[in-house]
């Protein structure tokens, strides 16, 4: 039962109320009330979880992008020695790039010989002239390709360069492209030292141009992309 008090012309009720019983019985909410309460939390809540997982993601692309920058740089400064320390065996310069088709896309094979040989092991660096070649494989673990240097020691195997598997070079490769320069700045796509062109036929090429894509898991329609000059030093073979 609710007793109401007389203020005038109206009604006041009371906070609280007398039940039949005579306990008193405290006001509640409405259902509107709380469903317009749990409207605003599951919008707080929303935001918070946006928040949260946008920054993430930011620093995750961060993370990504500062990999791709160190692996592209490191392999960048890796095929500017190995390709600027070019140097004839034999009074003759072995300079010599393909292309050839692996799966659907196509990427050129690169091998010379240089005295940027690398050695692995605890018995120091044995001096020589080596046979660099870079080459591409399928990756099928990660998005993209991978892009392997293999490194022989040409005075150790009498000139037989033998057969063995690369070292991983650069990971999650798009796309290379080498474009080769005679000295006179005419370009092309391919060289081959071994041939019996003029230009080409026992020498390397006075200018090696490296465009270097890497995958972009967001885009892949636009890889990140680099590309540098490599000089070389020598590009024939002496008289």
């Amino acid at each position: 039962m609710v007793y109401m008090k007389p203020c005038g012309d109206q009604y006041w009720i009371p906070d609280q109320v007398r039940n039949d019983s005579g306990g008193t019985v405290a006001k509640g909410f409405t259902l509107i009330e709380i469903l317009i309460a749990i409207f605003i939390l599951a919008i707080v809540l929303s935001t918070i979880y946006a928040a949260y997982t946008g920054t993430f993601r930011i620093i995750k692309a961060s993370e990504y992008d500062s990999d791709i920058y160190t692996m592209a740089r490191s392999t960048m400064e890796r095929m500017i020695r190995d390709i600027g320390a070019i140097s004839a065996y034999k009074g003759q310069i072995e300079f010599i790039s393909k292309r050839y088709l692996l799966g659907e896309q196509e990427f050129p094979t690169l091998s010379f010989t240089s005295t940027g040989h690398i050695e692995f092991g605890n018995e120091g660096i044995p001096s020589g002239i080596a046979t660099i070649s870079y080459y591409v494989e399928e990756n099928s673990e990660k998005k993209g390709y991978t892009l392997l240097r293999d490194d022989t020691l040409i005075s150790t195997s009498d000139n037989q360069a033998t057969a063995k598997g690369g070292f991983i070079l650069c990971e999650r490769l798009h796309s290379l492209t080498y474009k080769f320069y005679d000295t006179a700045g005419k370009e092309y796509n391919t060289w081959d030292s071994t041939s019996v062109s003029k230009v080409q036929k026992n020498g390397g090429p006075s200018m090696v141009s490296i465009h270097l894509n890497l995958v972009n898991p967001d885009d892949q329609e636009r890889p990140y992309k680099f590309m540098t000059k490599v000089f070389l030093p020598i590009n024939k073979s002496g008289p």
